[in-house]
């Protein structure tokens, strides 16, 4: 199936952005999925799976890791994004890659537990760049990496999370992404 990608006719509406990267065995992949704010996917682009030659792990060492996750996957796929997103949303382990995409701000986020003797308002922040968020409808908490150390633009972030929340799970379409990637490194053995 393949998805036609649609012109935005509302730009007041909100539009939510995922960037997922996959490495299987020695195979980096990276999407960017935007959707609507119930969860319509808008527009959809990925990479074919990179491979580091030998060479390449022997010139770049120990940054081979972060040049193919940030330069080659995540700064391609920027590039290529049509519509515009509020901000991007990333799996929790992206935290270490965290950077704005296509000029909007990112987070990391993952389903958190927290006793409810713990919770302290909707929005705790815990480091510079983290904070424990409530999601009102669900009582569901998110751990949240920020890209930015402003603390006024995480509230902001963080409350247009919420606000998303009420429509759709925030969650879900990183799964959507993951199986995605895999399929299509799947294919790409095949080939």
């Amino acid at each position: 199936m393949q998805i036609q990608e649609k012109p935005v006719t509302n730009p007041s509406r909100k539009q939510v952005g995922y960037f997922c990267h996959l490495r299987i065995d020695e195979k980096h992949m990276g999407a960017i999925l935007v959707t609507n704010q119930i969860g319509v996917p808008l527009e959809f682009k990925y990479t074919e799976p990179v491979v580091a030659t030998r060479l390449h792990k022997i010139l770049y060492g120990s940054v081979l890791e972060k040049y193919l996750h940030e330069t080659v996957i995540r700064d391609r796929l920027a590039r290529e994004v049509r519509t515009s997103p509020n901000y991007f949303i990333a799996p929790y382990e992206e935290r270490e890659f965290l950077s704005p995409v296509a000029e909007r701000e990112m987070m990391a986020i993952q389903q958190y537990s927290l006793p409810p003797e713990e919770a302290s308002g909707p929005f705790n922040r815990i480091r510079e760049r983290e904070a424990i968020v409530e999601l009102e409808e669900e009582k569901l908490f998110l751990r949240l990496a920020f890209s930015t150390s402003d603390e006024a633009l995480q509230r902001n972030m963080a409350v247009w999370l919420q606000e998303i929340a009420r429509t759709m799970d925030v969650l879900e379409p990183l799964n959507r992404m993951t199986s995605a990637l895999t399929s299509l490194c799947g294919e790409a053995k095949r080939d």
